[in-house]
């Protein structure tokens, strides 16, 4: 590839190198959802949705997340966590600046920084850029040989606060097309179950870890588990916002239910990981130039699916705001 990034200010740096994951306590959040007009009126009034599915994703035009009011911004945070993912078409927002869009996504709540992701040069890890190209490589190339590259999670939920509302901008994709980005409805998916198999997960919880998947293949075995922070979450949470329940499994992070032996736990999770893989409650959102997509992280877990040629170039950009504490669900 010769040609130069479309946005080379949104470069990854990282000068300070890999630094410990934060272990953070336990803090209180305004969920911005809870403050929101139930109407939407901001947002149904100067945009045009279509749902991508009717269980998952909403797709919408018309309307810059930039210019929305306070009021807007938190009828967003309610519309993601109803429909677990909103696709904001033809936005201004990787043009407005890096303080901008800190500004925005600061409204959601206090900004998660992450360890080891590069950010671009005069911000900080609030930011965190995804970049391939011919000289970093791929996912492929960060995990290795696999017969999938699958690897559906939650971002970053080992500490007691989980992420909420979660932006994702593109600045530019993979010529050949590639690069979508999968989400499943974790709602949906705990609906999918029996009433009788529900009841048996609700007084369950998982342990999470930061020596996630993806920080042992950057960082290594010994240095992961060495420098891990861990917390304990309900099986089943109940939304802050909605009140749903949701199936608040995370294959990367959540790898022990609490108090079973090895083999129960991973016979027990090995079908809940397969479950959320279904095709009938999950969407798969195709970049386009000027889509930032909006989610929210109990609502929703993806996978970024890396089937783009070798050699091209995907450049995106995450700020991920923290929710409140997770909550099992009502008995």
């Amino acid at each position: 590839m010769s040609s130069q990034p479309l946005y080379p200010a949104y470069l990854p740096v990282r000068p300070e190198g890999f630094t410990p994951t934060q272990d953070l306590p336990p803090f209180k959040v305004e969920e911005p959802g809870l403050r929101a007009d139930p109407e939407l009126p901001e947002i149904k009034v100067k945009g045009k949705l279509k749902n991508i599915t009717p269980r998952i994703g909403t797709e919408i035009r018309d309307l810059q997340l930039s210019r929305l009011s306070k009021d807007g911004l938190d009828q967003v945070a309610l519309l993601a966590a109803q429909r677990g993912v909103l696709v904001f078409r033809d936005q201004d927002f990787a043009d407005i600046g890096t303080q901008r869009q800190k500004e925005i996504a600061t409204h959601f709540g206090p900004l998660h920084r992450h360890p080891t992701m590069g950010y671009p040069e005069g911000t900080g890890p609030e930011f965190q850029v995804v970049y391939a190209d011919e000289k970093v490589g791929t996912l492929r190339d960060l995990l290795g040989p696999r017969n999938t590259y699958d690897l559906w999670h939650i971002d970053q939920t080992f500490t007691p606060n989980t992420p909420g509302t979660t932006f994702f901008w593109n600045l530019e994709t993979p010529a050949s097309g590639g690069g979508d980005t999968a989400f499943t409805s974790l709602p949906w998916a705990y609906r999918a179950l029996s009433p009788t198999f529900r009841e048996g997960l609700h007084n369950l919880k998982l342990l999470h870890t930061s020596a996630s998947i993806g920080e042992v293949a950057r960082i290594g075995t010994e240095r992961a588990l060495k420098e891990a922070v861990k917390s304990e979450h309900p099986l089943v949470i109940q939304h802050p916002v909605t009140g749903e329940p949701a199936l608040f499994v995370n294959p990367t992070m959540a790898r022990q239910v609490v108090g079973y032996k090895p083999g129960e736990s991973e016979m027990l999770l090995g079908f809940l990981h397969e479950h959320i893989r279904s095709l009938d409650f999950m969407c798969r959102v195709q970049w386009e130039r000027g889509t930032v997509v909006v989610w929210d992280q109990r609502t929703a877990a993806h996978s970024a699916v890396p089937d783009f040629n070798d050699g091209e170039r995907r450049h995106m950009v995450r700020i991920i705001s923290y929710g409140s504490q997770p909550r099992p669900v009502d008995s």
